[in-house]
């Protein structure tokens, strides 16, 4: 079969057309997109995506089909790239401080201000929790809440923040639960932006390794910690230490909330597109090696899956994302680092959108999990 004929064999598994007037349809711009796809699979279609060989007016409802096919199976990871990132991530530790601290730079330090208008107030870049909530904002307050509530946070009580990010979880807390906050990110355009955000709160920031990090030379253990949305970029390696670093901070009975992407199964590697273009060296866990990680550090008491959150949370991002693009013009500060502003722009919407339609179809999900350093407080229950 030609190229084309193979996309097109999976496109009709799915009720996609090619060059259909539906608002799924792919759009073939360039007749080259068929090779591309077939040789390189995710990079393919990703990169032709962005280069504008092909279009679609709806990528989620395309991606939500796509994802379900049988077929696409045998070319998502093909190609020669998508090769060699897989055999590096399990030969090598792809995620050592120095190229943690490197992988940071080319997602978190783009652009503060871009940043600030997708994800709006809250400044949260992870799932808000929409239980109760029809906006963004009011699902991201939820969700930090939800966080604050599962902790049993009390005042005057010292809280880690590993992976901090621009502050809004440690903001919140300080504010909201009068706790003391120390946060960790190695982004130091998100340490500077942190710093600012949360001035004159109960709250400090390092610029720091979790790996480097040493509870006793900020005050000694903490009484809760928290990681949200970071042991994605820790790889898979690396999970033990995330682990031991919270095991070593935190004081007897003191608990730990982890809030991850959850992969369905067990991999060295991301999506190859993703990898390259949006989280460099990240990798999503799976239960069972978290479970591993964990084991004889901290007991896990509870698991909450909230990955039917993430889908609503990224359109809303898609649609601020998109906004800001439109009013910022060719301004100066703008991001672009894959070619034109145009490649950016495309590139930054089909992440959002294929991530949302993930999600969607439950290929991947987000879990909060509750350890705790020996046995639980008295009294502890799961909250909701």
């Amino acid at each position: 079969m030609s190229a084309q004929e193979i996309v097109q064999d999976i496109c009709n598994e799915v009720d996609v057309a090619l060059n259909g007037d539906r608002s799924w349809d792919m759009r073939i711009h360039n007749d080259r997109t068929y090779d591309r796809i077939v040789a390189e699979g995710s990079l393919g279609l990703g990169e032709s995506y962005m280069d504008g060989w092909w279009d679609c007016p709806d990528l989620v409802g395309f991606f939500k089909r796509l994802l379900k096919s049988s077929k696409i199976k045998a070319y998502r990871h093909a190609g020669l790239r998508t090769s060699l990132a897989f055999v590096k991530a399990k030969l090598t530790n792809v995620q050592t401080p120095r190229q943690a601290r490197s992988m940071a730079d080319a997602h978190y330090n783009l652009s503060n201000e871009m940043f600030e208008e997708m994800l709006g107030p809250s400044m949260a870049y992870t799932c808000g929790y929409w239980a109760k909530a029809d906006t963004l904002d009011d699902a991201q307050y939820a969700k930090y809440d939800l966080i604050c509530r599962k902790l049993e946070l009390k005042p005057g009580e010292r809280v880690l923040d590993i992976g901090c990010g621009w502050g809004g979880l440690a903001k919140y807390m300080a504010e909201q639960y009068d706790v003391q906050v120390v946060g960790l990110t190695i982004a130091k355009e998100q340490a500077d932006y942190a710093e600012r955000f949360c001035e004159n709160e109960n709250v400090e920031f390092v610029l720091c390794d979790y790996r480097e990090f040493s509870a006793d030379a900020h005050g000694g253990p903490f009484d809760k910690i928290v990681s949200v949305g970071m042991i994605e970029h820790v790889g898979y390696r690396n999970y033990r230490a995330l682990f031991e670093t919270a095991e070593q901070s935190m004081r007897d009975q003191g608990l730990f909330l982890l809030h991850t992407i959850g992969n369905n199964v067990t991999t060295a590697s991301a999506d190859a597109w993703i990898s390259r273009y949006i989280f460099p060296g990240g990798v999503i866990p799976s239960m069972r090696q978290l479970s591993e990680s964990s084991e004889s550090l901290l007991p896990l008491h509870d698991l909450h899956n909230i990955g039917v959150h993430y889908t609503p949370t990224l359109l809303a991002w898609a649609d601020n994302f998109d906004s800001y693009w439109r009013r910022s013009g060719n301004a100066e500060g703008r991001p672009r680092i894959w070619g034109s502003e145009e490649t950016f722009r495309r590139m930054w919407d089909y992440y959002l959108r294929i991530c949302a339609a993930n999600f969607a179809v439950g290929d991947i999900h987000v879990w909060q999990l509750i350890y705790a350093k020996g046995h639980l407080p008295n009294g502890y229950e799961s909250k909701r």
